[in-house]
């Protein structure tokens, strides 16, 4: 059991996903695991951002994927996502707006909307906006009974909570799969994507918007970059997310830089700034004068792609 205020020692080594190799890799950045608690605070996605927290860092010698190394167990880890926070009910109107928009634009790949699946949907927000898209059934997985908890009483039910396996459902089941976010903070991205195919009907198609590694501020913050976090195990660029697909025998459709709908306040949250109390005060005042709900519609470094069933 891990207690709620857990300094917990990485002691898992990761190995690459689409190499599959342990170690053949080269140090980026050193662990970096002083200032928050290793605890379910720091897995809430969309948290303020704070002290810099963060196992080691390496890339692969061979594909050059970035992913942390080692890490902690998958118990730990599981235990960690079912009691984080949903952190982020101020900014569920501009998900739906930012999936939304990239949902229709999957209407030209797919046959038909008989069925939906989104690994790691929160309070299954975007499962509603399948809905009113006209999609007939849809299913969520979710490991935050936090989360589950806020659902609406129409589509809690449609929630499994744990973290994502093929046994939850029927092989050859769903048109689409939709993971937003999430694909950074699996333990074994290779597996999770070898079981999603499984879930796929033939022809059936997953989209995935993730961080972007070869993003401007990634580049330009380096170490200090909010993707560079304890929540992220794997790490993509153009080229190492399409090898991880075509790895796990997808036929890559697209893969593309998706713009993203933000309050200004939220992207305010992801700068790195110093000393904190001086960023709290400035967030405050954002909030204060209401240009904390300015929205936006821009790039800020993510990655997107659209891969079919073959």
């Amino acid at each position: 059991m891990v207690s709620g205020k857990s300094n917990v020692n990485p002691t898992i080594a990761t190995k690459c996903a689409i190499c599959g190799t342990y170690g053949n890799a080269t140090e980026v950045y050193p662990a970096h695991l002083s200032g928050e608690n290793l605890d379910e605070k720091a897995f809430s996605a969309r948290r303020f951002y704070g002290e810099k927290i963060h196992f080691r860092m390496v890339k692969c010698n061979t594909c050059s994927l970035l992913r942390s190394d080692p890490i902690v167990s998958p118990e730990v880890y599981s235990e960690l996502y079912n009691r984080s926070s949903f952190t982020y009910e101020g900014q569920v109107g501009n998900l739906i707006k930012t999936y939304g928009y990239y949902l229709k634009k999957l209407t030209s790949f797919i046959a038909e909307k008989e069925a939906l699946l989104e690994i790691g949907c929160g309070n299954g927000f975007f499962l509603e906006e399948a809905l009113r898209q006209g999609y007939k059934k849809v299913f969520g997985v979710e490991p935050s009974s936090e989360a589950i908890a806020k659902a609406s009483v129409n589509i809690k039910a449609s929630i499994k909570q744990g973290m994502f396996d093929k046994n939850m459902f029927p092989p050859n089941s769903f048109d689409v799969i939709c993971m937003f976010q999430t694909l950074d903070h699996f333990l074994d991205p290779s597996k999770v994507l070898s079981d999603a195919l499984i879930l796929l009907k033939p022809g059936g198609v997953l989209i995935a918007i993730n961080h972007n590694l070869k993003s401007l501020s990634a580049r330009i913050l380096g170490e200090k970059s909010p993707i560079i976090d304890i929540e992220h195990t794997y790490l993509y660029d153009k080229n190492t997310i399409r090898k991880l697909f075509e790895k796990c025998n997808y036929e890559v459709l697209k893969v593309f830089y998706p713009k993203s709908r933000h309050s200004l306040g939220y992207l305010f949250s992801l700068l790195p700034l110093r000393p904190l109390f001086v960023k709290s005060a400035l967030h405050r005042f954002l909030d204060w004068t209401r240009l904390s709900k300015i929205p936006l519609f821009v790039q800020i470094g993510n990655l997107g792609i659209i891969a079919r069933k073959k």
